[in-house]
Parts: structure tokens; sequence; C-alpha cells
């Protein structure tokens, strides 16, 4: 009995065991599989396609980074950025169409020229805290998509703050015919703007309130924009609107702050340009210099090419600018004439281009003359003068005050006449300056006429007196054989004449109606006294 309790026990042991080892084995088959689960996770997210890196693709060469011709389609996210100080990052000629707002990467010069850009993001630039000139042009850009907030800059708890140091904003070659008037309020500091090549036809009242925000702008390109004039005050200055009488009595604390917020008033409704030093008009439509252009009174260069204007003189001279000292007058196909005064108001000019116009022929010798004072005519400081492939035939000895302080000249490709008129040009200025102005250029000048001066060097006949042309272009070197020929003439006529009269005399040649009585007193011959009896 005590045999069967024991092996009875003994089973119920082993049973139990079993049980035991059965159940352990399961639960460390089920951790297997929980570990096992745990493993793979992370392995999943690892395998994942990680973005290229931006230097993959493009070329970074020290501080550039050039993306241009790539293809792309869209500029990289935070994360395939770089972290370095850029000087130029190019996007250019790719097929960028929207242009979503950049990481915080430090950027000076940022090119997205010559892609499709269509849409801008507001914010783009706003990261872009260095960033301090960008290029967008050759685009697709309209004012549409062309709103105030696309330079919108970091966020203050009163405003948002300006992108303060973008001075450099390339616009040209876009689909913009006007401006949101608002444009730049987040970019007050810009000191060059391009616009060229857009179609404004008008500088219209929002594009005009655009502009006047700039107050910094020193270099403005409106070349090619289809303008056939200026507002009257495009450039006038704001202070010379404000008007201290119409500004009301209150304390000395208000008083400053509404004189302030006056001054700003104005400043959206007026122009004030008195920083600006260049400006580009070429290419456009203007049949006369604008007269806006008086209010520019800090501008030092202006360029004008390529515009259909036909005469400049004292009725459609150049406004008063007493501050320009580079004037471009190039490839203009109409300009016929320069006459008196057509630049006399401008007292500082340093350097005139007048050049390509194959109509000018005529260039007034008080062209540059200003009557300044009463001891009579005043010049410009001229330094550099190039007048080459015109249709001039004279260069006036008064045209310039100071030859001799000239630095550069350039004559080449006109049609010179080489007499009396332009015996100082080449009698005097060409062999005592021309090889310091013009090098070996100067022996390249060559006459076009009178004829027997044609095709010569100017610097050949440096030491003959010239004559004068007859008055109404006759020529006196014909005169000679004109001479000869008509004493020829005389005297082969008078014989010849006085033969036919005779015969005429004699009957040999009848006139109207005669008779055979007519004949035979041709030769009737009365007899002599003598015979009559």
């Amino acid at each position: 009995m005590d045999h069967r309790l024991l092996i009875i026990f003994i089973c119920i042991l082993f049973t139990v065991e079993c049980q035991n080892i059965t159940e352990t084995g399961k639960t460390g088959k089920n951790d297997t599989v929980i570990t096992e689960k745990e493993e793979t996770k992370p392995v999943e997210v690892s395998s994942a396609p990680k973005l290229p890196a931006l230097c993959t693709v493009c070329n970074c060469t020290g501080d550039i980074i050039d993306c241009d011709n790539r293809n792309l389609t869209n500029h990289f996210e935070d994360s395939q950025w770089p972290n370095k100080i850029f000087n130029v990052v190019t996007f250019k000629n790719n097929s960028l169409i929207h242009v979503k707002p950049f990481p915080a990467v430090q950027i000076k010069k940022l090119i997205l020229k010559e892609n499709k850009i269509t849409k801008i993001d507001n914010a783009a630039f706003k990261q872009l805290i260095n960033l301090a000139e960008l290029d967008l042009s050759y685009n697709q850009i309209t004012k549409e998509n062309l709103q105030p907030d696309v330079f919108e800059g970091n966020y203050s708890p009163s405003f948002y703050e300006p992108l303060e140091k973008l001075i450099v904003l390339n616009l040209a070659h876009n689909m913009l015919v006007s401006l949101h008037q608002d444009l730049f309020e987040h970019i007050p500091d810009l000191k060059v703007l391009n616009l060229s090549g857009n179609h404004f036809s008008i500088v219209d009242y929002g594009t005009s309130i655009a502009l006047s925000s700039l107050l910094k702008l020193e270099e403005l390109d409106l070349s090619y924009c289809k303008l056939k004039t200026l507002p009257s005050t495009q450039f006038r200055s704001s202070r010379s609107e404000f008007n201290l009488k119409d500004t009301p009595t209150v304390s000395l604390e208000t008083n400053t702050l509404f004189l302030r917020i006056d001054s700003q008033l104005v400043g959206t409704q007026r122009y004030n340009n008195e920083n600006l030093k260049k400006l580009n008009l070429s290419g456009n439509e203007f049949a006369n210099p604008p007269y806006a252009l008086e209010e520019a009174t800090a501008l030092e260069v202006l360029y004008m090419d390529e515009n259909p204007i036909q005469m400049i003189h004292h009725n459609r001279s150049f406004p008063h600018l007493p501050s320009l000292k580079e004037l471009s007058l190039c490839c203009m196909p109409y300009l016929t004439v320069v006459g008196e005064r057509a630049f006399s108001g401008l007292t500082s000019l340093e350097h005139l281009r007048v050049e390509n116009c194959p109509k000018l022929e005529l260039i007034d010798e008080y062209a540059l003359a200003s009557e300044a004072n009463s001891q009579g005519p005043v010049w410009p400081p001229l330094k550099k003068l190039y007048l080459s492939d015109n249709a001039l035939r004279y260069l006036p000895q008064q045209f310039v005050a100071r030859w001799d302080r000239l630095e550069e000249l350039d004559l080449m490709n006109n049609k010179w006449s080489c007499d009396c008129d332009n015996q100082y040009l080449i009698g005097t200025l060409l062999p005592k300056l021309g090889k310091k102005l013009m090098g070996d250029e100067m022996y390249k000048l060559t006459c076009a006429t009178p004829p027997e001066h044609a095709g010569k060097n100017l610097t050949s006949l440096s030491h003959r007196k010239l004559r004068c042309l007859d008055l109404n272009g006759a020529q006196p070197e014909k005169d000679a054989t004109i001479l000869i020929g008509v004493l020829i003439g005389l005297l082969l006529a008078i014989p010849v004449c006085l033969t036919i009269f005779m015969l005429w005399r004699r009957g040999f040649f009848f006139c109207g109606t005669q008779g055979p009585a007519t004949f035979s007193r041709a030769f009737y011959k009365r007899a002599m006294n003598d015979d009559e009896f």
C-alpha cells in the first residue's frame, strides 16, 4: 500500500514538473518573438530612402555652391544643406517653378535666374538673414505672384523685421507690367534695383509708390521697358513737398511724433531719390529727354541708348543735372543733329558717349556750352569723348573748351570732310594730341570729301592749308576742265555759226513759202551805173 502511494506521489510530481517545463518553453518562445519584433522595428526605419546631400548633386567648392544646369524642379530640404557659410549659391538654368521657404542657411548671394518660376511663397527668404543679393531675373513672375510678403522677414512682437542686408534685387526680364505699391516694405535698404526687360509701358501710380519707398536706392535700371514718358514728379524730393505751415500746433513731444509720421506719409506719396546715382533708360521709346530727370539732382550716370530721339537742341535739351558726370547716347537710329545748348544743363559732365548713330551729321560747337555767367559761355570739365561710327563731317574747335585736358578721344568711322572748316582738327588737334588721346587709331582716320582728298589719312594733310568748299557744294577743282571745254566750244561754234549765216544769206536755207523767183533773186546782182545805159 505504501509503495503504491509512493508511486502515485512520484507520478504527480513528474506531471507537475513537465507542465512547468512546457509553460517555461512557451514563455521563452513568446519572449523571443517580442524581442525580434523590437529589434526589427528600428531596422525598418533605417531602411527608408535617405535624401542625397546637396553637395552630391551640385558642385560645392569653397564658399560657392553651383547647382546650374541640373534640371532641378525643387530646391533642397533643410537636412540636405551643409552647415557652412556660403558667398554664392546659384540655381541658374533649371526648371524651378515654385520657390518655397529656404532653411536657415548663411548665404550672401542667391541666384535663381533663368528658371520657370511662377510662384514664390510668403517669407520665402525669411531665414536667409545674411542675404545681400537676390537674382530672380528671366523667369515668369507677374505682379499677382510677387506680393510684399514674399520678402517678409522674421516676426517680432510688433512687426515683421526687414531683410536689412538685402541691397541688390534683380527682377529683370519677367512678366511685370506694374508693381504692388507696398512691394518693398520689407526691404527698405535696397540700393540696386533692376527692372529691365519688363513691359511696363507706363510708370503707373502703384509702381511709382513702390519706387518712392526706396529712399536709399542708388541704381535703377528701367531699360527696355517700352516707356515713352516718366511722371513729372518721378524723382521729386519729399523734402521739397513738406510744408511746416500745414503742421498743427501741438505739444513738443506730440509735434515731434507728428513730424515723423507726416514725413513718412509724404514719403509714401512723393519721390525721394536724393541718393539715386545711376539710371538706365536705354531701349525705350523716348522722343525727347524726359523732363522728369530735372528732379534727379544727385544723378551721376545716365544711359539713354537706343531711343528714337531725332534732335537735341535748346528746345529739346537735357534738363539741368548739376551732378551728372557720364552720359551715353549710343545706337540711336534717328538722331541727326546735336544742336546748340543740347547739353548746356550738364555742367559737371566728364564722360560723353555718342556712338553708332548712322544719321548724325552735325554737332554744334556750342552744344556743351552754357551761359553760366556774364563773362560768356562755360563748358563742362570733359575728360572722355567718344564720337565713333556716326556720319559726322566736322568737329568744331569750340566743342570742347580745353582739348588738352581730355584723357580719351574716339573719332573713328565718320565721314570727315578735309576742308578749311576742319583745319583745327587736321592741322592742330591730331598732330599735337592725337597720339596721346587715340593712339594708333589716329592713323586710321580718313577723308570722305572733297574728291581730291577722299581716302587720304587726315594726318597726311596736317601741314597743308586746306581749301574751303564753295557755296552750295560747288567743286572748283573741276572749274578748269569746264572752262577749257567752254572755250573750245566757243572756238568751234563761232565759225560754224558764221558759215551757216552766210549760207542763209545766200539763200541755201529756205524758210516758209518760197518760189522760183526767190531762188533767182538769191543770185541776182545789180548792174553798175555805167552799165545801165
